[in-house]
């Protein structure tokens, strides 16, 4: 470290390029273990070695790997390959062919299967939009490669159908309303459509001028009382009990991003914005949700300190720590404050001591509060070829921003 607590460009060269030893490696894994050139699209439960254990296929797993490849296709050299593409097409026609419930009516139909067996057929419902969100993001990603209308036209359409399902009505998804519960406001769903919008909407669109603002409100109204609360009932205030009080850092942590891509790419004379996504949604629950004791992100917390609801509270899974290593490297590249890069370390540093799999490739997913791997597998229904890769190669492209400055 430089003594005004800056990175010095030697460091910036060995982060960069620890970030990109890892992609390389990652990717290594996910080319060699998860190609399912039997029946198409990608076997989403491997072990640590790369062994399949199940050969059921996640719809939103299977959409994330087909957006990831599109990604490294555009923004990576080394990865602008025929094999990438070649995976990419097949991943996106497995998709296409296997995962809309076309057997319903109207938007319905733009619903997704969360499961399916090796090779298509229906194996499980999920009555929540996300595996139709990363559909868009995958139809999206091989548009921008491919330039067919007949991809961007049904990318819009999903689009349109996760923005309905988000703001307006979810009952297309088919999950009751009883009696007793609340209609609530889930930080998620607006984060998504930023998201969406951040990754396929141009600023003078119709469907921006609609969406864009509302996804803006929605997520800021989640900041209360030094808190970025999970769920609020729609009057905008906390829920009664537990839920009312749940908080997800590694949630607040990747809002906190997406708001600073809207603020860069649409809205950089707004001084305030950047400052509420840096200040509220990533050094607080940086600050509230690192655990003094181990080191680590906690899963989830009580606002109030009672214990939380989710067993799984005190662990220290991956994925929040990549979703706080972009936004802390975003938010030293826009600000230069040397803070923010302490944080970057801090996360960094726990990350490559727990979760890299030297012999194998990957990371590792799943810490116990301690730092001791409690789960050996690299993909199953929640962990695939996303997060991790998505990290790696956002935060080299950060680095490399920052030394170019």
């Amino acid at each position: 470290m430089a003594d005004s607590g800056n990175p010095s460009n030697e460091e910036l060269k060995s982060v960069r390029d620890a970030f990109l030893k890892e992609l390389d490696s990652g990717m290594k894994f996910w080319t060699k273990h998860s190609h399912d050139e039997q029946y198409g699209g990608f076997l989403m439960c491997l072990a640590e070695d790369g062994e399949v254990y199940d050969t059921h296929k996640y719809g939103w797993m299977q959409c994330r790997q087909v957006w990831m490849y599109t990604y490294l296709y555009q923004h990576f050299e080394k990865f602008r390959t025929p094999e990438i593409l070649d995976a990419a097409k097949k991943g996106l026609q497995f998709i296409r062919e296997h995962l809309p419930m076309r057997h319903l009516e109207g938007r319905a139909q733009k619903r997704c299967y969360f499961a399916v067996t090796r090779e298509g057929k229906p194996y499980r419902v999920q009555r929540k939009p996300f595996t139709e969100c990363f559909f868009a993001m995958a139809l999206w990603g091989m548009y921008e490669i491919t330039d067919e209308e007949a991809l961007k036209d049904q990318a819009m359409a999903e689009l349109e159908a996760y923005a309905y399902w988000a703001r307006e009505d979810a009952s297309d998804l088919g999950a009751p309303v009883l009696e007793g519960q609340p209609s609530v406001s889930m930080l998620n769903r607006p984060m998504m459509l930023l998201n969406l919008i951040l990754l396929m909407v141009k600023p003078d669109s119709e469907f921006f001028a609609r969406h864009a603002t509302w996804c803006i409100e929605r997520i800021l109204k989640h900041s209360q009382g030094g808190y970025i609360l999970e769920i609020l009932g729609l009057d905008d205030k906390p829920l009664e009990g537990s839920e009312g009080r749940h908080l997800n850092p590694g949630h607040a942590m990747e809002a906190s991003w997406f708001l600073m891509e809207y603020w860069r790419k649409f809205d950089s004379g707004n001084s305030k914005l950047l400052q509420t996504a840096i200040d509220e949604f990533l050094t607080r629950p940086l600050e509230y949700g690192w655990d003094e004791k181990f080191g680590g992100v906690f899963m989830f917390l009580d606002r109030d300190g009672y214990p939380p609801v989710h067993l799984e509270w005190d662990m220290k899974l991956w994925w929040p720590h990549c979703e706080g290593m972009i936004a802390c490297l975003m938010a030293y590249q826009h600000t230069g404050d040397a803070k923010h890069w302490k944080a970057f370390r801090q996360l960094y540093d726990y990350s490559f001591k727990h979760y890299p799999d030297a012999k194998h490739g990957e990371w590792f997913g799943y810490v116990n509060r301690q730092g001791e791997i409690s789960q050996t597998l690299k993909a199953g229904p929640y962990k695939g070829c996303f997060h991790t890769v998505r990290c790696w190669a956002l935060c080299s492209e950060l680095v490399d921003s920052i030394l170019k400055k």
